[in-house]
């Protein structure tokens, strides 16, 4: 008899664990469905895979959808054409270096309207391969217009913008390529910072070449220009 209760009374207690699980889970659920923002998981090969209802209702596309029309291709549908390296940029960047989240602004619009809105997001490493290397993405967009009352404010998200996609530029340098950068910066001419790195003058040119190519760059005044953004000199 008291075999008999003890084992309904392991059965009541699974029970109530099996219950406070649910309700966790339901009210986990509706958190994140009802936050303010767009939550995504973003597969660096695939593309979106999965989103919060917030996304689906902000941009038109159920998760349906975007599964039948695929990740990359949906991303590609709702992003300003301008803006299309913000998610390149942050597979590229989870691609090479997964120590830190990834930021930027970008437009985006819902897929029955023609105007665009601007988003913050931020993306960091949620899933990683058997070798190690980041699968998935979390990705938080927010949209800012009806939080830009004015023009200064998106000015200067727009300015973080371009000071955090200069930073990402930089970390794609070589160690000796950051370090004449940033005696570029400081006004050095090649005879001076071949001198201070014990190397040849046509070593540096060399460097700067590849400095610039990779940075995007035609001229020294956008090079120093860029290389200051990101916190150089």
């Amino acid at each position: 008899m008291l075999e008999k209760t003890s084992r309904v009374d392991k059965i009541t207690e699974l029970e109530q664990e099996i219950q406070k699980l649910r309700e966790k889970c339901e009210f986990l659920e509706k958190v994140i469905h009802e936050v303010p923002a767009n939550v995504y998981i973003s597969n660096l090969d695939e593309g979106v895979v999965w989103c919060n209802r917030t996304n689906e209702e902000t941009l038109g596309y159920t998760l349906a959808e975007i599964h039948e029309m695929g990740g990359m291709a949906y991303m590609q549908a709702i992003v300003h054409p301008d803006d299309q390296n913000i998610p390149e940029d942050s597979i590229n960047h989870y691609q090479h270096f997964n120590g830190a989240e990834f930021g930027g602004l970008f437009r985006a619009r819902h897929k029955e309207e023609d105007q665009y809105k601007w988003f913050m997001g931020w993306a960091k490493a949620f899933s990683k391969n058997t070798e190690g290397e980041v699968k998935e993405l979390i990705c938080v967009d927010v949209d800012m217009s009806p939080r830009m009352n004015t023009e200064d404010q998106l000015v200067q998200a727009l300015k973080e913008n371009l000071k955090q996609k200069n930073r990402l530029l930089v970390r794609s340098l070589r160690k000796r390529e950051i370090e004449i950068l940033g005696l570029i910066c400081q006004g050095c001419s090649t005879k001076e910072i071949a001198e201070r790195l014990f190397i040849s003058p046509n070593t540096v040119s060399t460097h700067r070449k590849s400095i610039q190519k990779k940075m995007g760059t035609n001229n020294v005044a956008d090079l120093v220009s860029l290389g200051k953004e990101a916190g150089l000199g």
